[in-house]
């Protein structure tokens, strides 16, 4: 549509105008035509780009609901010809990176019903200035700077059925004055940090509830088990309150419950047999991170399903303690989208007929005791994004039908027991793919080219399995990896569950939620990789972490490691690499993790900025030619880290200058050994005092071996 709106002069008579998301940037003149329209009624200008202008004289006399959302003004001011419009009954202006220097507009507004101030930089006072305006039905002042608690003067709006204080920072116990609000049908006050005790006498009043959202604060929900609300609930939003351990029983009178989120509600306890997916029209159940026990079974029951449509969009009940098998009956929910069960103790195979849920995006079954052949019915799930399987017990190979999951993001099959090479497939067909984790199996052979087909792939970890050959230079192919941007995964398509990352750092298994979408990683370690560490990884800019420890790799450390600005993890050790440490490294400024330990690295160790503060000498043991703090032994005076080329001694000798000492150790070693065996077979206390020094030399060594070992474990992973 042309932003040219001097056609709307032409409609004097028009009552109502929508021209929602159409770009007004460069409109000015045509806002000035709407601006002149005496009928107009209701104006709709949300997300436009608009830069409304500071007009002394608009005619909008009969202007009742006008809707500004969405355009992000400059200056955080408003129009002063808004403080004229003291007739609009609607009034939306979210997302307009507005603050408290424009409450004064609202104060002359005394006719509003609606007012939408979600999305900008208000504080309480904006809350208090707008507490006279005793006609509004409709209230929204959630993500916005709100802090402190919420002031009494709440209760002034004797009509309010919509009230959202959402995501902002208020804290205190709810007023009093806020329970008499009789009228409220929505209240959401959810992701503050509110506390307090909620028992029944605070919603007693409040029969007219329909939707409650009070989680992610510190409340506490203490009623009694033969409490009947006055309330029929459509959508219950309790996460992170207090509820149990007891699982509630006042649930079972909400006959209308389409979304429910009980999540990490503290319930230590079996899902009563009156609560099931088809005890109501449910459209989503969370009830993650409690400790609810028993079978799935009788919870997802649908014997009569051919008699009921079952709508339901998303069923979370990872991290809790359900037991037995994954029930058939599940596969019922056709119209599923989201599917978590990981974090249990399930066992038994996957059901076949899990691949009829089509319109599945999300599949978490990891961390259970799963085992068997991924099923190949899995392919059918043609609009899958992320899978996830890891920590099971699943065998085999890979089904060749997972290569339909063409929009696939994310594949973790992580810590199983499959047992197959890396498809090609997996480079060729999903294109898509941005975090790849196959660590702890099974795979084997060399990493397919293929795999650099990926483009957007930001974590790769084939770590821990028995893939051999070299690494392939085409890994610069990585294009995400190569920028310090976020990737493209969007999370917000998924408001109901953030999906989560496992991923390794340091040793150690993180697990990234809103923003996985900034992790960059690779990890081959664990492996039976050879060859050189390719120069190309070095222009991979974005990496966070870099693990390639415990292969064959030899060679030296690439010179322009130091490229890698945002490393924070770079692990090389237990391989064969050999020279010196780069002194780029010391420009990694990010990097906080590091281990080198056990190569054949030699030279003195590079210091200076952030190499001054990894000081644990742990990080370089096992390279006898290495000298330097944070070790012992000190460089012999004259030797220096080159950039290139051995390192060289205060005379100009390089490690092969000495290949004539090291060929004439083996023989006098041998000599050597003989003349003591020979001294032994005939001096008897010469040999029974030898063998005791060897019994108590062994016997340290196995201890020394055993706690090195342990703290390697701790190390790596």
């Amino acid at each position: 549509m042309s932003n040219d709106l001097g056609w709307v002069t032409k409609l004097s008579s028009l009552e109502t105008l929508s021209l929602s998301r159409v770009d007004l940037s460069n409109a000015r003149d045509g806002f000035v035509a709407v601006s002149m329209l005496p009928s107009l009624k209701t104006l709709d200008l949300e997300n436009c780009s608009l830069i409304v202008p500071h007009l002394l004289y608009v005619n909008f006399t009969s202007l009742s609901s006008l809707e500004l959302s969405f355009n992000q003004f400059l200056n955080h001011t408003l129009p002063p010809w808004l403080h004229n419009l003291t007739s609009l009954q609607d009034l939306g202006l979210s997302y307009n990176n507005l603050d408290d220097r424009v409450h004064d507009t609202f104060r002359q507004m005394t006719s509003l019903v609606n007012l939408d101030l979600g999305g900008n930089h208000f504080d309480t006072s904006t809350l208090r200035s707008i507490c006279n305006i005793s006609s509004l039905t409709s209230l929204d002042v959630s993500d916005n700077e709100l802090q402190g608690s919420i002031p009494s003067e709440i209760g002034q709006f004797p009509q309010l059925t919509v009230l959202k204080l959402s995501n902002n920072r208020l804290n205190d116990t709810i007023p009093s004055s806020l329970w008499q609000l009789t009228k409220l049908q929505a209240l959401y006050i959810g992701t503050n940090a509110l506390t307090g005790v909620l028992s029944e006498h605070h919603f007693a009043k409040l029969k007219e509830l329909k939707r409650l959202d009070i989680s992610l604060n510190l409340l506490s929900l203490h009623v009694s088990s033969s409490w009947v609300p006055p309330f029929q609930l459509q959508y219950i939003w309790m996460g992170s309150v207090k509820i149990g351990p007891r699982f509630p029983n006042w649930l079972r009178t909400q006959k209308e419950i389409e979304k429910l989120n009980m999540a990490n509600a503290g319930i230590s306890d079996a899902i009563p047999g009156w609560f099931g997916v088809l005890s109501n029209d449910f459209r989503g159940i969370i009830l993650s991170g409690n400790k609810l026990e028993g079978s799935l079974n009788s919870f997802i029951s649908v014997a009569d399903v051919d008699k009921k449509v079952v709508q339901m969009l998303y069923l979370v009940l990872n991290h809790n303690h359900f037991t037995g098998s994954i029930p058939e009956d599940l596969c019922k929910l056709k119209t599923l989208e989201y599917l978590d069960l990981s974090n249990n103790h399930l066992s038994g195979r996957i059901p076949l007929c899990l691949g009829n849920l089509r319109n599945l995006r999300i599949l978490h079954l990891g961390s259970n005791s799963l085992y068997g052949q991924i099923p190949g019915s899995l392919g059918n799930l043609g609009e899958l994004i992320i899978l996830q399987l890891s920590k099971n017990r699943f065998d085999g190979k890979l089904p060749p039908s997972m290569q339909n999951l063409k929009r696939l993001q994310s594949l973790d099959l992580g810590e199983n027991r499959i047992a197959d090479t890396i498809p090609a497939w997996i480079g060729e067909r999903l294109s898509d793919l941005e975090f790849l984790t196959l660590q702890s199996n099974n795979f084997h052979g060399g990493i397919s080219n293929t795999l650099c087909q990926l483009p957007y792939l930001q974590v790769l970890n084939l770590a821990h399995n028995d893939l051999s050959g070299s690494i392939p230079h085409c890994f610069k192919n990585f294009t995400a990896m190569e920028s310090t941007e976020p990737g493209t995964f969007q999370y917000s398509n998924y408001t109901y569950h953030d999906p989560v990352l496992h991923n390794f750092k340091a040793g150690i298994e993180l697990e990234y939620s809103k923003n996985m979408e900034s992790v960059k990683s690779i990890s081959l370690s664990g492996n039976n990789l050879v060859g050189e560490i390719p120069d190309e990884i070095m222009g991979l800019v974005g990496l966070q972490t870099l693990n390639l420890s415990k292969n064959h790799l030899n060679g030296r450390i690439p010179k322009n490691i130091g490229n890698l600005k945002q490393l924070e993890t770079l692990d090389l050790s237990m391989n064969e690499l050999r020279g010196e440490i780069p002194p780029s490294l010391s420009s990694i400024y990010s990097l906080s993790s590091l281990n080198l330990s056990y190569n054949k690295l030699s030279g003195p160790i590079p210091s200076g900025n952030q190499l001054q503060t990894l000081n644990d000498p742990s990080i370089y043991e096992g390279n006898i030619g290495l000298c330097g703090k944070p070790l012992l032994n000190s460089c012999p005076a004259g030797k220096s880290p080159t950039e290139n080329g051995p390192v060289l001694d205060d005379k100009g000798h390089s490690e092969s200058d000495f290949s004539w000492f090291y060929a004439g150790f083996g023989p006098g070693f041998s000599v050597g050994v003989v003349g003591v065996v020979g001294i032994l077979q005939f001096k008897k206390s010469w040999r029974d005092a030898f063998f005791r020094f060897l019994e108590n030399a062994y016997d340290r060594i196995w201890v020394m071996i055993a706690s090195k070992t342990a703290r390697l474990r701790r190390n790596f992973h």
